[in-house]
């Protein structure tokens, strides 16, 4: 069965994801589950769309193996021990992209998920079995549905420790910073924009994402009326299920609401890109997101996409080989400067968590902001461990000198 993932969004604001068949059509299981289980508990659109994500992959194994799940089910059968090991490994496999709709064979590319994706994927696929085979085998025993749906997340994997160490270690150096902001700058030689707009507005990105950390969701949900262009400040403000953002695929931000003091200098570039060029762009003075496509179709002025997004990002990281370049690392690059830039000023630990916590948009009981303040603990014990080291060494050569 030809089946992919479709988004779209309501009259009210609302987005909505949904497997479709070949023609186009709606699954009827996984729609329902997502109705009943997933949207019945508020849960984030994109959230919801991983989960279908995950049921995509379940009816990957499906045509895999040759076998439909519902057709046991209706037979008032279950999945045996075999197939749900069979089907567990299975669910460990990338899959290739929506367009394909097909699983990477393994002797060509054999690349698994991580391990949270594949926790998440396991305990989706459990729970829509459980979901089905409770509708289509009402005749069977809870119990015994109960064991196979046990089988199954028996298999998920420990959740990994976040640990602090690949945080702060996944940073950009200022080498790399230096040379993609060079590349950046309006007219740059190797700007991988041409248009002058496109140019300013990419600046723009890299500017708010380098000086704030902000999410990429985040960045991309920033309206004009955000900035306070007298008191230099710019909020980061939650908008789910806007009525006003038209993007199917709704960048949102994660994190809590905030206003944050900005310098006056990305203000200023703030200014000059609305005063200066998006104002140009056809459509773009309809709504007032700051990050409007400027490419002429039927998508100019509209607020600047996901996709369109990660293919700037791509594109700038061909512009430095093996730096590992994603949106994600300039935010890891801002915790990373703050945390040097505390230890300078002799910031306590406990006032360097919270200031980042409300930075960051974290709540100050999350724990997130320690794994970063790690970091200090982290670099003192390596500096203590090369000094013993040094002393050693010193000591060793002196004997040696001696004699």
């Amino acid at each position: 069965m030809d089946i992919s993932l479709r988004r779209f969004r309501g009259a009210d604001g609302e987005r909505f994801s949904v497997l479709v068949d070949s023609q186009g059509m709606p699954l009827f299981y996984p729609t329902l589950f997502s109705t009943w289980n997933l949207r019945a508990r508020s849960l984030a659109a994109n959230t919801i769309t991983n989960a279908l994500n995950a049921i995509k992959a379940l009816f990957a194994w499906e045509a895999h193996v040759g076998l439909r799940v519902e057709s046991i089910f209706s037979r008032s059968e279950l999945l045996d021990q075999n197939q749900i090991r069979d089907l567990c490994d299975f669910l460990q496999r990338s899959l290739l992209s929506d367009k394909e709709k097909k699983v990477i064979p393994i002797k060509r590319q054999p690349k698994v998920v991580g391990t949270s994706n594949y926790y998440f994927r396991l305990s989706i696929v459990a729970d829509y079995l459980d979901f089905i085979a409770h509708r289509l085998a009402p005749s069977l025993d809870g119990a015994r549905i109960e064991k196979m749906v046990e089988a199954i997340k028996a298999h998920r994997p420990s959740k990994p420790y976040r640990s602090s160490a690949n945080r702060d270690d996944i940073h950009l150096t200022e080498e790399v910073i230096q040379v993609v902001e060079d590349a950046l700058k309006p007219n740059s030689p190797n700007n991988p924009a041409r248009d002058y707009g496109v140019q300013l507005r990419n600046a723009l990105m890299f500017f708010v994402l380098k000086l704030t950390g902000v999410r990429r969701g985040e960045l991309l949900n920033l309206r004009i009326s955000d900035f306070d262009f007298g008191a230099n400040t710019m909020a980061v403000v939650r908008r789910p299920d806007s009525n006003l953002d038209v993007r199917k695929h709704q960048p949102t931000a994660k994190t809590l609401p905030r206003r944050l003091r900005i310098h006056p200098e990305l203000i200023k570039k703030v200014y000059e890109y609305v005063s200066t060029h998006r104002g140009k762009v056809p459509g773009a003075r309809r709504h007032d997101f700051l990050f409007v496509t400027h490419k002429a179709g039927p998508t100019q002025g509209a607020p600047l996409s996901i996709g369109a997004f990660s293919k700037w990002m791509g594109s700038i990281g061909d512009l430095v080989d093996g730096a590992g370049f994603h949106a994600h690392a300039l935010r890891h690059n801002w915790n990373y400067e703050f945390s040097r830039m505390a230890d300078s000023k002799g910031i306590s630990s406990e006032d360097e968590e919270k200031a980042r916590s409300y930075w960051m948009g974290w709540s100050e009981t999350s724990g997130t902001a320690g794994l970063y303040n790690a970091r200090h603990t982290k670099e003192k014990a390596q500096e203590a461990g090369l000094e013993l080291q040094e002393r050693y060494v010193n000591r060793k050569n002196e004997v040696g000198s001696d004699e």
